[in-house]
């Protein structure tokens, strides 16, 4: 059985403490999480301005980016104290067992993820570019810019990490106390991963596409945390993936709006679903030699405990 998975079983796990857990989780991230957004909201329809308003495909006129940014972003913080509370308060166990069975965050590994994930999305981008010339259009602003950079590097890992925190680790351990399979887990992962990404903007764009998109990428995030034994890789995945996304290149709709370098004219899905299956292949190739064997096998030696 994986070690990692077996950290659940240091805290209380009957059957209410997750129901109750992630009612919690969902409450402070939807719902709480949401407030700032709807107080912008009101602000700007309430606001005699005709320059400002909130459009039905969910965009502001007329406000800074990086203020809608930074209020998207808030949700974040209500998400990893919903989190927090239900690992330390209802089931009674160390935060950290959500990310390593060590005593300390290894970030050389966190790194390495970040690292290696930057540099296969940035390929895609630049071969993007070079294949279909005009789709990426500069639209640098020094002010802007050097204001949201620091805002970024600090407000998208929280959010990334947060979202970690509760596909990868919580739920992940959660299912790991009665599922031992490492292939069940990874696709359980996946498609808990792709639901509520359903709702963002570039979703709509081509729904099926970018479905299969989000479940590639949180099958991933499962695989490489259930082979690592530990959460960091996954956190700089998907760190490095929005940092990306946010800072260097992002789409003209997006759920996250945010002044970039360059701004994407086109969701082309069918080339992000090709980039991101061959950056995954790529990825595990380059990770394979770190991990141990076997695979799937050495989630399946101790049956599940009962609840």
């Amino acid at each position: 059985m994986s070690e990692y998975l077996r950290l659940a079983d240091s805290g209380k796990n009957e059957w209410w403490r997750y129901l109750l857990s992630v009612l919690i989780i969902f409450f402070s991230w939807q719902i709480v999480g949401s407030i700032p957004t709807f107080l912008l909201i009101a602000w700007v329809k309430l606001d005699p301005d005709p320059q400002t308003d909130f459009t039905a495909e969910g965009h502001f006129l007329g406000v800074p980016t990086i203020v809608s940014f930074v209020i998207f972003m808030l949700a974040s913080w209500t998400f990893l104290a919903g989190i927090w509370f239900a690992v330390r308060v209802l089931h009674g166990r160390p935060f950290l067992t959500l990310i390593t069975p060590a005593h300390r965050v290894d970030w050389k590994r966190l790194g390495q993820g970040a690292l290696l994930w930057f540099l296969l999305v940035a390929l895609a981008a630049a071969v993007e570019a070079l294949l279909y010339p005009g789709r990426y259009r500069l639209t640098f602003e020094p002010a802007s810019f050097l204001l949201f950079l620091p805002l970024a590097l600090v407000l998208i890992p929280i959010q990334t990490s947060a979202e970690e925190l509760f596909f990868r680790a919580y739920l992940l351990q959660g299912f790991g106390r009665r599922i031992r399979n490492l292939w069940i887990l990874t696709f359980l992962s996946g498609f808990l991963f792709m639901l509520p990404h359903l709702l963002n903007p570039e979703a709509q764009e081509s729904p099926l596409l970018m479905a299969f998109n989000y479940f590639a990428i949180g099958a991933l995030l499962a695989y490489v945390t259930l082979r690592d034994g530990r959460l960091e890789l996954a956190l700089g995945i998907h760190a490095a993936n929005n940092l990306f996304t946010g800072i260097f290149a992002n789409y003209v709709i997006t759920v996250m709006p945010t002044p970039s370098l360059f701004t994407v004219q086109e969701l082309d899905a069918v080339y992000s679903t090709v980039s991101v299956l061959v950056a995954i292949v790529l990825f595990l190739v380059f990770l394979r030699p770190s991990w141990p064997r076997p695979t799937s096998a050495q989630f399946q030696d101790v049956p599940p405990p009962a609840l």
